[in-house]
């Protein structure tokens, strides 16, 4: 992850030093860092999560998986991927897009909004996780849970 880090960092430097980014916008900048930061990662995540261990390492570790609710069967390709996408996406595109409309747009009520919104949504993730049944709005909204098994069991039950 840290070769790839490196990588992306090199490669935008490069990038704006050479002048190849003259006559890009910052929304064309913000949705280059999205498709070279938050697609690879959401992809990622979404690979660990559907496939074969259903978790992240984190996850793995902690004894916990990721599957559909209510049923508890697999998760599939794309539900993973729409959970993944609200969970690292939404807040990243939301907040760049406030930071961008604050500093170089106009400001005013339109980065305000964009603002509250960039520290509401991540806000009632947490939240979320304090009332009911513990799951987020993006399990929610994805139709996933996270459940239980043995600590260090490498594949979970079927």
């Amino acid at each position: 992850m840290l070769v790839w880090a490196l990588l992306v960092g090199a490669l935008a430097l490069g990038l704006l030093t050479s002048g190849a980014l003259a006559g890009v916008g910052p929304l064309g900048l913000n949705l280059a860092g999205m498709a070279a930061v938050v697609l690879p990662v959401t992809i990622g995540l979404t690979v660990l999560e559907a496939g074969r261990y259903e978790a992240t390492p984190g996850k793995l570790k902690l004894g916990l998986r990721v599957r559909r609710d209510p049923g508890g069967e697999r998760i599939s390709w794309g539900r993973s991927f729409v959970r993944n996408l609200l969970k690292l996406g939404l807040p990243w595109l939301l907040l760049h897009l406030a930071t961008i409309t604050a500093t170089i747009g106009a400001g005013g009520a339109a980065a305000w909004v964009g603002a509250l919104l960039a520290v509401a949504v991540p806000g009632a993730y947490v939240g979320s996780l304090l009332r009911g049944d513990g799951r987020t709005i993006y399990d929610h909204l994805a139709g996933t849970m996270v459940i239980s098994t043995e600590p260090g069991r490498r594949f979970a039950a079927d």
